[in-house]
């Protein structure tokens, strides 16, 4: 934690030092209203005034150290927010597909939103500030021992009932700390998952179940949340009502040696300030403990995410550079983690500007072979070959711009037609959006959108057909103009005649590339020079198209 603080030291170096001279002001303080005390039992008039004027620049400066201090704080806390929020994002697409297999959306989506909210207002907070509020509690400690030694030495006999209950407290806040973030992210999950699956819950028209069980996780999420309310506001109180009855002996117990001793009511009125002013750093200390523990949590889970590898391919340096498309699987085996071998001992050679359909039952490993060719997974054994060299050793995203994707569910999101294609494109308005548009026959029916290109589609493209977003999906394949094609199943969900209608279309968008089909419909099967039937893995077959 320590370390990702030292990123921001200056800022939170600055902070501390606001908040040290808030302390010192405030410590500065009770010693000189126990001298307006004394000069007003003298009857020093003019002493008195100078004195409250001393108060006044004292209570001005302490507001004005605190309202920078808060304004540092909120301005460091944004940045290491965004900080923490960029570089999770980019370290989670950098993740290879076999993490996001395993992992929960919800777990993720709550690490990068609220959790990392609260790390970064501890760091810039509650943690620039202890600095600040053990000069406080030593300060006023010291400060106690000067005015009256034996007395001050009640004070080391309460230390150890703090110690028990941060111990005590802090153990227990750290444990629902964990419990609730799950509940959260399983809350994140749920919700996620109802909105994707909308139309299937209105279909079977079971939203009433769903409603109970979102219902369910979210009152789990509460009742952790208020038990772990529960042990701050017990905390809090517990610790200062200890101070408090702390005080209270001290007067008991040392009105009578602050009388016999010889000692002045300005000593009085300073001891009882200073022992007041003490159970504000002690309070601080219970609500820092109980910070700590759950900001310990969740840097422990953010550097468990950053400590994840990224997919290799990222550091290599290889370029495949101007790209033919001759493909070559050579003895290629894979098996996802846990289950038995999806691909053995696959061979096959695909040649430059060649269609190639591959078909096959589900679970015959069609795109499992597809995903290896783009680096999503890398094989158990054999290798693959681009244009005669290994794709393993090519920077993994300049391999992948050589291949375009046209997956069986077009990945469309909220935003206009324009912006869909324009995906891989830095900008929106490239002409190459046009060409790419021409190509996949997708023109004539956007120029009939209520505003074109700038039209909104909706989440998932839901505003458009299935045909229109399979050629929207197509013409974002296209616009970088790729040397490799593959559609995944992209007319399954096509009627027979919608199907031969898109694929005499693609006639002309699928010339001079190499293009795989992964299919079994006859009628994308008749675009392919070549079938490949794969069968539990292995391929069984390799006729003319």
């Amino acid at each position: 934690m320590l370390a990702k603080a030292r990123e921001y030291r200056g800022s939170l170096v600055l902070i501390a030092l606001l908040a040290t001279g808030e302390s010192l002001a405030m410590l500065a303080l009770p010693w000189l209203a126990g001298n307006v005390l004394g000069d007003v039992v003298a009857a020093q008039a003019q002493l008195a005034n100078m004195g409250v004027g001393l108060l006044i620049i004292g209570l001005i400066a302490i507001s004005a150290l605190h309202s920078a201090a808060a304004i540092l704080s909120a301005s460091t806390s944004g940045k290491i927010l965004a900080d923490l929020r960029n570089r999770t994002h980019a370290h989670v697409q950098s993740l290879p597909i076999g993490f996001h297999d395993r992992s929960r959306q919800g777990d993720l989506l709550a690490l990068m939103t609220y959790e990392v909210t609260l790390l970064s207002s501890f760091l810039s907070s509650t943690l620039a500030r202890a600095p600040a509020m053990l000069i406080t509690g030593a300060g006023a400690t010291i400060l106690l021992f000067m005015i009256d030694p034996m007395l001050a030495l009640f004070i080391p006999l309460i230390i150890p009932g703090f110690f028990l209950l941060m111990k005590i407290g802090g153990r227990r806040i750290r444990r629902l700390g964990e419990r609730s973030r799950d509940a959260e992210a399983t809350v994140f999950m749920t919700a996620e998952r109802q909105l994707a699956i909308l139309p299937a819950i209105k279909s079977f028209a079971i939203e009433e179940r769903q409603d109970a069980v979102y219902a369910d996780h979210v009152e789990q999420a509460r009742q952790l949340q208020f038990h772990q309310a529960r042990v701050d506001s017990i905390l809090g109180p517990a610790v200062g009502l200890l101070a408090g009855l702390g005080i209270i002996a001290l007067i008991v117990f040392g009105m009578s040696d602050l009388t016999t001793a010889n000692r002045t009511p300005a000593d009085m009125f300073r001891f009882l300030l200073y022992a007041a002013l003490l159970t504000r750093p002690v309070g601080a200390l219970a609500d820092f403990y109980g910070r700590y523990q759950w900001a310990a949590g969740t840097l422990a889970r953010l550097e468990a995410l950053l400590g994840e590898k990224a997919e290799p391919g990222y550091a290599l340096a290889g370029d495949p550079g101007a790209v033919r498309g001759a493909i070559r699987f050579e003895d290629v085996s894979f098996a996802y983690p846990g289950r038995r071998a999806t691909l053995s001992n696959i061979d096959l050679d695909i040649k430059a500007g060649e269609i190639v359909a591959l078909t096959g039952e589900n679970g015959a490993g069609k795109s499992t072979l597809i995903s290896l060719l783009q680096q999503f997974y890398v094989p158990d054994a054999g290798r693959i070959l681009l244009d005669g060299q290994d794709i393993s050793t090519f920077q993994v995203q300049a391999l992948r711009r050589q291949i375009a994707l046209v997956p069986q569910r077009a990945l469309l999101f909220d935003g206009t037609v324009r912006d869909n294609i324009a995906l891989a494109l830095d900008d929106p308005h490239d002409q190459r959006i046009e060409q790419a548009v021409q190509l996949a026959q997708a023109d004539e029916f956007i120029a009939e959108l209520p505003d074109g290109y700038e039209t909104w589609i909706g989440d998932n493209g839901v505003r458009l057909s299935g045909g229109q977003r399979q050629r929207i999906a197509l013409a974002r394949a296209l616009v970088l103009n790729p040397p490799i094609l593959i559609m995944d199943e992209a007319t399954s969900m096509y009627d027979l005649e919608a199907e031969l209608a898109l694929v005499e279309e693609c006639q002309t968008a699928l010339a001079g590339r190499t293009v795989i089909l992964v299919t079994h419909r006859p009628a994308s099967l008749a675009l392919a020079n070549r079938i490949i039937r794969l069968d539990h893995g292995r391929i069984t077959t390799s006729d003319p198209g």
